[in-house]
């Protein structure tokens, strides 16, 4: 056993200050942070540092999707810090999101000294490399030491750190600080010593993917029927240059700033188009542009895999992203390039049939929301599509209310920002993440979500006392997993409670535990009015109570309107 020195203290104190000055001076903001005995040194600097914001999260699982939501909204690294033991564990769920999605994250876990490990030491786990592939890099720190080479060491761990959660594919990095006790300094102040502050220049670290279009534009050929499938991560500045009858159709994924953006090609109802088998016959591309991961329409995958023609996959961060099994070449090209891009003139009337085709289908969809008084989730999506406010915020729940979204939400140029977790399409985490997406932002936000998503995650109802901004949950309690409505074993005996899992919480009662407030509409006009109010402060909740049965038929009815009389 280690006899613990009376630098020991003085160490840990100057080498948690050096963190969290180097953090703040990388341009970090927030430090989402679990109570516990070992990170002492790290939460205590990273609290008296005055430009970091560090925010109480009582369980990790919930810090890191907060986090997460921040570093999503912000596109920069946020900072979590939790203590030993299986409190690391817990932010696996946000890691393997942030590393499917990339989205980068600082992970600060502390640690037992060596001489503590492999000795049946409390709150003691090995948390060398835990996240293994999930992570971009892992970083174990020294001990602190008072040697004046130490904190130029350290500073250098955390630049590199730095550098690797915002690479070409951003991540969660995770760094490892043991200490020893005393965790404190018994010392009332300690010198500031260690390098002086970073300069600016150390974080423009400059990634850029290759630009070079030749190769693409030479893969597509001469094709006169161009078709693109634009996905989440694509800005909508990408299709400035082939907006209009002049360019290609554009199918966007659920979350494409395009659905937000003015383009008048681009294609939402592609759903119901594609099961369509005379449009179907009339709407065959010779070539594809695949921008990033594909929508979740397994529709859409099945006609891509059938079709014998060129697809061209876009993918900046190096990585695989086509699950089908037709061919196709990948190409490494960063976004602003492709805005530039001079792509081949389409035949005439080859976008006008697509764009007609939208039209038809989309008047039908109109017509039936127009008339349908029964609570129905698809019209929720559409309302809130008609009545978010402009430049607002919206997280969306896997499952079904990305579907939804996919299907349902009409196209405008109000310039609100979709998100979604869909790195994993997991269920955990939604309502940390929105909270995340909320907090310190100018923005309205809400959130679109199932009951089920919602109790899954209901510990970040903890944090509404700490959140500064505005959430508002659409919450769809519709007493089960809707989804799998539509698998095989909808009619199986044991489907209600092995598949649907209805739930017996009393929602009202959970929010109002959490003094939140609770909103039950009586009609649709009177969830109009709420969507479109100006939203208050905090964390408020809308629940709208549908029947998934009902839903599941009316979903395949509107999916199967097709263009045309």
């Amino acid at each position: 056993m280690t006899t613990p020195s009376p630098s020991t203290g003085g160490a840990n104190t100057a080498f948690g200050r050096a963190v969290a000055r180097d953090l703040a001076d990388l341009g970090v903001q927030h430090v989402v942070f679990s109570p516990g005995s070992r990170s002492t040194p790290l939460i205590l600097a990273c609290e008296e540092e005055p430009r970091l914001q560090t925010i109480p999260v009582l369980d990790e699982r919930t810090a890191g999707f907060v986090a997460l939501g921040l570093s999503k909204r912000r596109r920069l690294p946020t900072a979590l810090v939790c203590t030993s033991g299986s409190a690391v564990t817990h932010w696996f769920p946000a890691v393997v999101e942030a590393d499917h999605s990339s989205t980068p994250l600082l992970l600060l876990s502390a640690d037992r000294p060596p001489e503590l490990q492999d000795c049946a030491a409390g709150q003691t786990i090995n948390q060398v490399d835990l996240f293994g592939r999930f992570g971009r890099a892992f970083f174990q720190a020294p001990l602190p030491d008072q040697d004046k080479e130490a904190l130029p060491i350290l500073r250098k761990m955390l630049v590199e750190a730095y550098r690797a959660a915002l690479g070409k594919d951003p991540g969660p990095v995770h760094l490892n600080f043991p200490f020893r006790e005393p965790l404190l300094s018994q010392e009332d102040d300690l010198p500031t010593i260690g390098p002086p502050p970073l300069s600016a220049n150390l974080t423009d670290f400059g990634f850029s993917p290759d630009a070079d279009t030749c190769e693409l534009l030479e893969h597509l050929g001469a094709c006169r029927r161009l078709l693109v499938v634009a996905g989440e991560r694509a800005p909508a500045g990408t299709f400035d240059k082939w907006s209009g009858e002049n360019g290609p159709p554009i199918l966007c994924d659920a979350l494409s700033p395009l659905r937000d953006y003015t383009c008048p090609n681009r294609i939402l109802r592609f759903e119901n188009l594609l099961r369509d088998d005379g449009f179907r016959a009339l709407a065959q591309p010779d070539a594809i542009i695949q921008l990033g991961p594909l929508p979740t329409s397994k529709t859409l995958r099945a006609w891509l895999e059938e079709l014998e023609v060129p697809r061209a996959v876009i993918e900046p961060r190096d990585r695989k992203v086509d699950p089908l099994q037709s061919p196709s070449s990948s190409f490494e090209v960063d976004y602003p390039s492709l805005s530039s891009l001079d792509l081949p003139p389409c035949d005439s009337g080859w976008t006008s049939l697509w764009m007609e085709a939208e039209s038809q289908v989309d008047s039908k969809l109109d017509d039936f929301f127009e008339r349908e008084n029964g609570w129905f989730e698809g019209k929720i999506a559409h309302l809130l599509s008609l009545h978010l406010p402009a430049g607002s915020q919206l997280q969306v729940a896997n499952s079904m209310p990305i579907r939804d979204v996919e299907w349902f939400w009409k196209g405008s140029d109000h310039g609100r920002s979709l998100f979604g977790n869909r790195g994993v399409n997991g269920i955990d985490g939604t309502l940390g993440t929105a909270v995340g997406l909320a907090h310190d932002s100018s923005k309205p936000t809400f959130l679109l979500t199932g009951e089920l998503a919602f109790l899954h995650d209901s510990n970040a109802l903890l944090v509404a006392p700490k959140l500064h901004g505005s959430l508002t949950v659409f919450l769809v309690d519709n007493q089960g997993g809707g989804i799998f409505e539509n698998l095989p074993v909808a009619g199986l005996p044991a489907f209600e409670k092995c598949f649907a899992t209805p739930q017996q919480c009393n929602l009202r009662m959970l929010c109002e535990a959490h003094q939140i407030d609770f909103i039950t509409p009586a009609d649709w006009p009177a969830l109009v009015a709420l969507i479109a109010e100006s939203s208050p402060a905090g964390i408020r909740v809308i629940e709208i109570k549908t029947d998934r049965k009902r839903d599941r038929t009316i979903r395949r009815e509107l999916l199967g309107l097709g263009p045309g009389a």
